[in-house]
């Protein structure tokens, strides 16, 4: 959000109309869930993706027109095969899409845009306040017990002059940060891996016991690196439960130490790379020691998801599909038709 954020404010400063496009309730099989942003301005889709495809060709046309308009509206979208109206694609759900135009003359969704990156930058929880029609968006920290991350709120439009009430639809979203990925090993893995964790919203660290292997410039995206004692890593690091540990060393002694100050930290991910063998014998060495079958199923050895890999990109694409896989599970976002 952070980029979608910045990007609208930066658009705002050069004077530039833009509308935020929000996928705000969906039912059935669809290419993108709730919570799925775009935006969009007189020139077509500059930013993000609703899905594709004809729901997104016409929610694009229809953020053409609207871009500099003071309108704010949901429409709602059958993606059926068109023989009752729809879009005529074949995933046939529904789906409810908020436009929300950002003009650049209204000085208010520029301090909402400041306050919201300012929250991103402090890495605070919050919830994402998007009105339907009337009014602005705004940051919350903290909403009444419910149901998901993702609702749909009303709210009692107040002080109208006829003394009746008018409910106001508001789409609210709850977005709270995710761990750090510590990567152990600056090779030729993490240095394929970091910039696509990085592009997928991972914030990325990577420690390595040699120099040459800690330049910033090997890792696009890094946030961090550090040169380390891969012994001694308890002295420098304070892992948390959200954070991921990603082992991929040089070889299976620097593997084991780092395994094993791993094992006792609260981390929720630790992966180790390495062929079932090597890890098998990294597994043997730290039961000798003295831990047991259950800290050591903690582990994902060899690391990532079984596609075939072989390259170190491919690699690195298997590491990033389970730590995404990972992500999800923590914050309950495995649904069937994502």
């Amino acid at each position: 959000m952070k980029t979608l954020y910045q990007l609208l404010l930066d658009r705002w400063n050069q004077n530039c109309d833009t509308v935020l496009v929000t996928i705000v309730e969906g039912n059935g099989s669809i290419p993108r869930t709730t919570g799925a942003y775009m935006a969009a301005d007189q020139t077509g889709r500059i930013y993000g993706t609703i899905g594709g495809g004809n729901l997104e060709y016409q929610a694009v046309k229809k953020a053409m027109t609207l871009a500099g308009k003071d309108a704010h509206f949901v429409e709602d979208f059958d993606l059926g095969t068109g023989e009752n109206g729809g879009l005529g694609m074949v995933c046939g759900g529904k789906v409810k899409v908020l436009f929300y135009s950002v003009r650049s003359n209204d000085t208010k969704i520029a301090s909402f845009l400041k306050e919201a990156l300012k929250i991103e930058e402090e890495k605070k929880p919050y919830w994402l306040l998007l009105p339907f029609s009337k009014g602005y968006p705004k940051i919350e920290s903290h909403l009444e017990e419910g149901r998901g991350h993702c609702r749909i709120l009303e709210e009692y439009e107040k002080d109208r002059t006829d003394g009746n009430n008018e409910v106001q639809k508001i789409y609210a979203e709850e977005f709270n940060f995710d761990g750090k990925v510590y990567i152990f090993g600056g090779g030729h893995l993490a240095q394929e891996l970091v910039p696509v964790l990085s592009h997928l919203g991972f914030w990325c660290m990577v420690m390595d016991d040699r120099e040459e292997y800690t330049a910033p410039n090997l890792f696009p995206g890094v946030q961090e690196t550090k040169t380390v004692d891969f012994t001694l890593l308890s002295d420098i690091l304070e892992v948390k439960k959200e954070d991921y540990l990603v082992v991929v060393t040089r070889g299976h002694s620097c593997d084991a130490d780092v395994e094993r100050f791993a094992l006792r930290t609260p981390a929720s991910y630790i992966g180790v790379v390495g062929s079932k063998r090597k890890t098998q014998y990294v597994r043997e060495k730290l039961l000798a020691e003295g831990f047991t079958n259950e800290e050591l199923d903690r582990v994902h050895a060899p690391i990532g998801i079984d596609i075939a890999s072989e390259t170190p990109a491919e690699i690195a694409i298997s590491i990033a599909a389970q730590l995404i896989q990972i992500r999800a599970e923590k914050a309950g976002l495995r649904r069937k038709n994502k």
